[in-house]
């Protein structure tokens, strides 16, 4: 593969949050926005800051912040949104709580609150371990990753829905249960390497640490169908975080090479002609290094993925080096004859005062425009033009939580989820 890489120096501003040290407010029922308790670590054991009581919900403050972004109803308040899938009207979820295990959910616009879904089984050990990832190729159809290792496929058919569920084989001999949960060794926080995504009802993919799944959707069985199996050493793995494409004839996946405590950026495309190695790396103690005809992205997980046009992927990268967190990056790679052009731009996080991680969490493209998530807080892209805190806050203060993905339909059906909070945006 020939490569072609075009790097250009990041011109973005490094903006400043100026409420960044205001008081927030706190609606348990609805989404609550609360501060740090004194003494917290934010929850860096489990990556999700910890539920603080509230007496009542504040009904005196509006649904909405002065940026759009609006509380959404859920039936328990210490759910975790780990992702979501959202149509016009409807919106799907995967989540998971201390208290109520692992939960699939539905949001309809007429009532504009979150309803469970499931059955129940993809909490009957093994699985129910954690939430993955979910994809929904219509409303009526869901497909939800769940740990340690399953893919449960949902279908709707009137008011009833039915599911079941498959089992994905770890393609590495002596991989504990964790390996699709795995931390990421610079900060000590889960990085998702188990989920679902695809181009339709028909060709749907999974991916579980170093391997990617392809359905067969006659039987609903899972084969693999990509591999990295060029494993420098018993202390090396290999995680796919995300999957995004434009058809079946252009599939990406990205996720990271791991040596603790250093790591690489790993692409895999599929095209019409086949499964191709992007980007990889030799991971070694202080960094990364070429690996083969590969393109080199630099150290650091790739955490999320946004498909423009075909032949054209955003990737969101949190980078590491030697020094310690360098900072977010996204990076675009496209086709560019018979290699690949890549375009680097630093996004720049600024997370509230005392926020316990200041990297990126997740990216949406829409029309003209590219989303961020961070912990507490939301990034607005415009192309040419400076990037802009979207405030989440009813109150304008910062929000103490993890927001684990971005999504949308387009710029004006958004949706920012994490620990505790669903904020939906349909204005401008």
């Amino acid at each position: 593969m020939r490569s072609t890489r075009l790097l250009f120096a990041s011109a973005a501003p490094v903006i400043a949050i100026a409420s960044a040290c205001a008081g927030s407010d706190a609606d348990v029922s609805r989404g609550p926005e609360e501060p740090l308790p004194a003494g917290s670590d934010g929850g860096a054991e489990t990556g999700d800051a910890p539920v603080v009581d509230a007496d009542v919900p504040d009904t005196r403050l509006p649904d909405c912040s002065a940026a759009g972004w609006c509380i959404t109803a859920f039936p328990d308040a210490d759910l975790v949104f780990r992702d979501i899938a959202p149509f016009e009207d409807v919106a799907f979820a995967v989540a998971e709580s201390e208290t109520v295990g692992v939960r699939i959910l539905e949001w309809t616009k007429s009532t504009n609150e979150w309803r469970y879904i499931d059955d129940g089984t993809q909490n009957q050990p093994p699985a129910g371990a954690f939430a993955g990832g979910i994809y929904a190729p219509s409303t009526d159809e869901v497909f939800a990753t769940v740990g340690t290792s399953f893919v449960f496929h949902g279908r709707r058919s009137g008011s009833t829905w039915t599911w079941t569920k498959n089992e994905l084989p770890d393609s590495v001999e002596g991989h504990s249960d964790s390996h699709g949960n795995p931390v990421d060794p610079g900060y000590g926080q889960r990085v998702s390497a188990l989920g679902v995504w695809g181009t339709s009802a028909d060709d749907v993919y999974a991916f579980y640490g170093n391997a990617i799944y392809q359905r067969d959707p006659v039987s609903g069985s899972y084969a693999v169908v990509y591999e990295v199996d060029d494993l420098d050493g018993e202390d090396e793995h290999v995680f796919f975080t995300t999957a995004r494409g434009s058809g079946p004839s252009d599939v990406w996946f990205v996720g990271a090479r791991v040596l603790s405590p250093s790591s690489c950026s790993l692409v895999v495309r599929k095209s019409a002609a086949g499964w191709e190695r992007v980007a990889d790396g030799v991971v070694s103690f202080d960094g990364c290094a070429v690996r083969g005809d590969t393109l080199l992205l630099g150290a650091g997980w790739l955490i999320d993925l946004a498909s423009t046009e075909s032949g054209e992927v955003v990737a969101l990268q949190n980078r590491t080096t030697w020094g310690g967190f360098e900072g977010a990056f996204a990076t675009t790679l496209r086709v560019d004859g018979d290699g690949y052009a890549v375009e680097e731009t630093r996004v720049p996080i600024v997370v509230p005062h005392g926020a316990p991680d200041p990297r990126a969490s997740s990216l949406w493209r829409g029309a003209g425009e590219t989303w961020y998530s961070a912990y507490g807080l939301v990034l607005q892209a415009k192309d040419d033009e400076e990037v802009a805190v979207s405030t989440l806050s009813r109150t304008g203060g910062p929000v103490a939580a993890r927001f684990h993905r971005i999504r949308g339909t387009s710029n004006q059906n958004l949706w920012t989820v994490g620990s505790r909070h669903a904020y939906h945006k349909t204005t401008p």
